[in-house]
């Protein structure tokens, strides 16, 4: 699943190994991947294009091509990225194949068909994706547990989907909430604004201790060169339901919260 380690993992493979390549096409070969413009104008505007730099917001990936130009990429639930020998016959899942100098084609793959693309200047395409309106980084150094606890303040839906809600913060997905929770000791069921200070500062923590460790393990996905990470073995309680609690040993509950299936251990996280 890709949340933010593994799109973050993406990031940084594509400055360490695509970043300063020229374009030399692109196939869209899923019409539905592209948010905009149009697959024939999309292969247009890239083509020629260097990649001057790679980065993310929440999970959108925006590469900085020349001449002003933005490349962004949401890989959804499933999309992953792959370097690929130029030439090499795309399979099924493979939605868009851009061919880079240096005898390499960047592949976008999902086995779902859901991740997008969009490119465009610069402004326009931060504009259309409304990329303003979202939260702040829940990794980034300045994000204290009293910004937290300012983001969360008056909710009343319940914490699980404001945690995951980007434009309140932008960094959790439901696979690492869910796991930041436990570490935390708070049901996921609560109030979103009901937290004490003692809470949102272990909610804080573990927070970003769940997401550093996860960039750390290179995340669950294979990487550009299709090196899976190691964080998929390394779960305390998501996907785990019915094993004992690593903590207490309690069976581990699953419930749906909104639309996400959600795991947490009933004694722990009272």
């Amino acid at each position: 699943m890709a949340e933010l380690p593994e799109v973050e993992i993406f990031v940084r493979d594509l400055c360490a190994l695509v970043v300063g390549r020229r374009i030399e096409s692109a196939r869209v070969l899923f019409p539905a991947v592209m948010r905009f413009p149009e697959p024939e104008s999309f292969a247009a505007l890239l083509a020629g294009r260097r990649m001057e730099d790679a980065n993310r917001r929440a999970k959108h990936i925006l590469c900085a091509l020349s001449g002003g130009v933005t490349l962004a990429m949401h890989m959804m639930l499933h999309g992953t990225l792959r370097l690929m020998p130029a030439g090499t016959e795309p399979d099924p899942q493979t939605l868009l194949v851009i061919a880079l100098e240096g005898g390499e084609d960047l592949w976008l793959r999902d086995r779902k068909g859901f991740a997008r693309v969009a490119a465009g200047p610069t402004e326009e395409v931060a504009a259309r994706l409304r990329l303003a309106e979202l939260g702040p980084e829940l990794i980034d150094p300045a994000f204290t547990a009293r910004d937290l606890a300012a983001r969360l303040s008056g909710r009343r839906g319940v914490l699980k989907t404001a945690l995951v809600d980007q434009k309140i913060v932008a960094g959790l997905g439901i696979r690492d909430a869910d796991e930041s929770l436990w570490e935390a000791r708070i049901d996921p069921r609560r109030v979103a604004g009901s937290l004490s200070a003692e809470e949102l500062a272990r909610l804080h923590g573990a927070a970003r201790a769940v997401v550093a460790e996860g960039i750390a393990m290179r995340g669950t996905m294979p990487d550009l060169r299709g090196v899976r990470g190691r964080a998929r073995q390394d779960r305390s309680i998501y996907m785990h339901d019915g094993e004992p609690c690593p903590r207490c040993g309690t069976p581990i509950a699953r419930t749906r919260i909104g639309q996400a299936l959600t795991f947490f251990c009933p004694v722990c996280q009272r």
